[in-house]
């Protein structure tokens, strides 16, 4: 019997031995989101406070 996972954020399936094309293209994306989420948290709390 052969085993696929489902990638779900790509839509894609992948074979059990298959590795993502770009391993630190994920971890790049994840900082990315990161950083744009804090930035977001500041600016609200500064708007709150009045400061903005």
């Amino acid at each position: 019997m052969r085993t696929t996972r489902w990638n779900h954020a790509a839509g894609q399936s992948l074979d059990r031995n298959q590795q993502p094309a770009e391993p630190g293209k994920d971890r790049l994306m994840n900082s990315i989101i990161y950083i744009v989420g804090l930035i977001v948290v500041v600016l609200f709390i500064l708007s709150i406070l009045g400061l903005r």
